[in-house]
């Protein structure tokens, strides 16, 4: 993923200059904003694109629209937009609150994805526990705290990564959004030892409801290649 910081500026108008949630027309970066549609653009014209871009995201905290976009790529003949959500109401507040160019291409799941395609099967395992620090949270909490107990003979190694679901009308499961960068790190439990953790629930994009949820973690014993899902539920209240 290409990320440019170019102080160049790209001359055009943003038609949602007026209604931007920065609301910000006089400032100079919001003044240039797309490229003329006569012509492919030019690689400049893109990594400028890109670059106003990533500025203007800085400035839009609190704005819910903020933590759905996980990444800004640069294409032969796009600016590539990743989100979480992609659907028509977040690429229309993109547009709305950052740029209206006719030169950025959305991508990401417009749809929710069940859980079963995420997670093969889930294993409960006595000596290893996966379980909430508390008996429940705030329906408005950013994160929710887990631990993770290693009462066997062996180490266990697993990552950062987790899945969190909810329970969709239908009665599937469903992965919760939570858009970032997992750091590929390796972390090793030994016997007696815990972990606790943060699982981001971000409610500003989810709009998390009442209820009941599940916490999805792999693990792996130490000289093994099997891969483990583990499985704990927690309320939001």
């Amino acid at each position: 993923m290409n990320s440019s910081t170019s102080e160049d500026s790209i001359t055009v108008v943003d038609s949602a200059q007026s209604t931007s949630y920065l609301d910000k027309e006089c400032d100079s970066v919001f003044k240039a904003d797309t490229i003329t549609t006569h012509k492919s653009p030019s690689e400049k014209e893109l990594k400028d694109l890109q670059s106003l871009i990533l500025d203007r995201l800085k400035e839009i905290k609190g704005n819910p629209l903020q933590p759905n976009i996980y990444g800004i790529g640069l294409l032969p003949d796009a600016v590539e937009v990743y989100l979480e959500i992609n659907t028509t109401y977040w690429q229309k507040e993109f547009r709305k609150s950052i740029s209206n160019s006719p030169y950025i291409k959305f991508s990401g799941d417009s749809k929710p994805t069940p859980i079963s395609e995420l997670v093969e099967s889930v294993v409960e395992i006595n000596k290893v526990k996966l379980l909430p620090d508390e008996p429940s949270f705030a329906v408005n909490s950013k994160s929710a705290s887990f631990t993770l107990t290693n009462e066997s003979e062996s180490n266990i190694c697993f990552g950062e990564y987790y899945l969190i679901g909810y329970k969709g009308n239908d009665g599937l499961w469903y992965r919760l959004p939570n858009p970032g960068m997992w750091h590929d790190i390796g972390i090793e439990l030994k016997p007696t030892g815990k972990h606790t953790f943060e699982a981001a629930l971000t409610p500003s994009l989810n709009n998390n409801q009442p209820g009941v949820y599940r916490l999805y973690k792999s693990i792996r014993f130490e000289g093994e290649k099997q891969k483990i899902w583990l499985m704990t539920e927690f309320v939001l209240e």
